[in-house]
């Protein structure tokens, strides 16, 4: 049966992508969106899959369209922040999920240590390499990101992002009405849930296993990534548990004005399209923000009987949140855990993630497949000065081992990577990141901002009542409204610091949207 929306047009479904895939090992693309057919609806709410937001240029910023070209073409010691806490960390997985989804080669087609053209890119383990694990595998084996169907052969490779571009709850709702049946309870507005050992969940993918306690990655959402962390499944469920009942400003610091700025109304001129280079590299910083261990606390703040547990322990686990007390004691473990600075990556994620795979390699490859030019090209597109020599290096890497070693690495300037060069830049003043990832990150916020019609402060949307009331929500009020027994949060959510009853935080008057 073909689904089609209220224009009558043919909706793609992740499931075709995948048959695609499978198949073909390419990716359909939408090519094609009617807004002047139910252009009453099109005005005033928004498509599953983000399709006429832009009335001129229907398919900006919609799902299962490529990636913007890139801005350019190609010619161990862990510090914790002591204002944010891990929270900011979980918030910021959450976002890039929402914002992108690229999909990959099944890696399947990707099980020697070959490179193979168009599907696998094998990175070779040296005699001398201290783990184990990859030397008896003799490499790291990294799947392409998919070809969209008629690229990369006379024309440029492209890759399909699967979400759409806008920040309006892809990884909950989906990005395709023809995928909404999944989570949508029949004919109402509410979201699928089940009642398991105690909680209000998410359902459970009956198609791996017959019972969740049978199941490891188990749980159905808008976005088939919400199983890689727990963490990132406690965020899922509090967000679907909010509908059925201030995170830039601090990765960015001081550059937020100056990147971001001002809302100055919606602008049809602007392009939302994701850049190539902020989902391959730039908004992989938060890879770095990852912890080795985790905490589980009571509703008095102290360890619970389970204890901690490591990011490893938590990945693709999801029983160790049904059976391990919920939600709530992962979420206060966050709450005044400190937040990791992004410079360095933990062993959790170069040695031990998914058994065997270096998250930093599968980084620095997945820039190398599309396209991304290097580190010292984007440096020059930000502003910065042009660097011949490592040392030209000194204004943004002040460490002179950290120099030494990007020396021995590559060689020559040219030939550093994007993220890695990116990732190592001292954070801008008050942030997280350095100046290079600052330049890319912020000016994407601003297009995803002014290029959506339906953004909450675009004129006419909201009455100036109604926007009074958005404006008291907070990350703290979604803790504390949808939590299982949450009664304190932080003041702010994403700072270490006075924790206060939920009592004290504002609620939004629904009164105000009464006709």
């Amino acid at each position: 049966m073909n689904i089609t929306d209220l224009s009558g047009r043919r909706a793609l479904t992740q499931e075709e992508v995948v048959r695609s895939n499978m198949a073909f090992s390419c990716v359909p693309r939408l090519d094609e969106a009617e807004c002047q057919r139910s252009l009453c609806y099109n005005l005033y709410y928004r498509t599953m899959d983000g399709t006429c937001n832009n009335l001129f240029r229907p398919l900006r910023g919609a799902a299962f369209r490529p990636y913007n070209s890139r801005l350019i073409l190609s010619s161990r010691k862990s510090v914790q922040h002591g204002e944010y806490n891990a929270l900011l960390m979980q918030w910021g997985q959450y976002l890039i999920h929402e914002m992108a989804k690229t999909t990959l080669v099944p890696s399947a087609k990707c099980n020697i240590c070959q490179n193979i053209r168009g599907r696998c890119m094998a990175v070779p383990i040296l005699p001398k390499d201290p783990n184990k694990t990859f030397k008896s595998n003799r490499c790291i084996r990294v799947s392409r990101s998919s070809a969209i169907c008629g690229s990369g052969k006379q024309k440029p490779r492209q890759q399909l992002n699967e979400n759409t571009n806008f920040i309006d709850g892809s990884p909950i709702y989906g990005s395709s009405v023809g995928d909404l049946h999944k989570f949508r309870e029949g004919k109402t507005g509410f979201l699928k849930t089940v009642f398991f050992n105690g909680f209000r969940l998410l359902p459970f993918d009956t198609r791996t296993c017959r019972n969740a306690a049978s199941c490891s990655a188990i749980f159905i959402a808008g976005d088939s990534r919400i199983n890689l962390f727990i963490g990132l499944s406690s965020y899922h469920i509090i967000l679907t548990r909010e509908h059925n009942r201030e995170f830039l400003p601090a990765i960015l610091g001081n550059a937020f004005a100056t990147t971001v700025g001002h809302y100055r109304g919606y602008n049809q001129n602007v392009d939302p399209t994701l850049v190539n280079e902020f989902n391959s590299a730039a908004f992989r910083f938060g890879h770095g923000m990852i912890q080795e261990i985790y905490l589980r606390l009571d509703q008095h703040f102290h360890n619970t009987s389970l204890g901690s547990f490591s990011f490893v322990e938590g990945t693709l686990h999801t029983d160790r949140l049904i059976f391990g007390g919920g939600i709530d004691p992962i979420l206060r473990g966050m709450m005044i855990l400190p937040v990791k600075r992004p410079q360095r990556l933990t062993r959790s994620i170069t040695e031990n993630m998914f058994g065997n795979t270096d998250l930093g390699t599968i980084n620095i490859q997945r820039g190398r497949d599309h396209g991304l030019p290097s580190y010292t090209r984007f440096r020059q597109f930000c502003g910065l000065s042009r660097a011949t020599t490592f040392n030209d290096f000194s204004r943004e890497i002040m460490n002179p081992k950290i120099r030494a070693k990007l020396k021995q690495v590559y060689g020559t300037p040219d030939k550093v990577d994007l993220f890695v060069g990116g990732l190592l830049e001292d954070p801008v003043q008050r942030g997280f990141v350095g100046p290079t990832f600052a330049c890319i990150i912020g000016p994407q916020f601003q297009r995803t901002r002014d290029g959506d019609r339906f953004y909450y402060e675009n004129p006419g949307i909201f009455t100036r009542a109604q926007l009074t009331e958005i404006r008291k929500s907070s990350f703290s009020r979604l803790l504390c409204d949808n939590g299982d027994n949450i009664s304190k949060v932080p003041r702010e959510a994403f700072r270490i610091g006075q924790m206060i009853s939920c009592g004290q935080i504002s609620q939004i008057d629904l009164s105000k949207w009464k006709e």
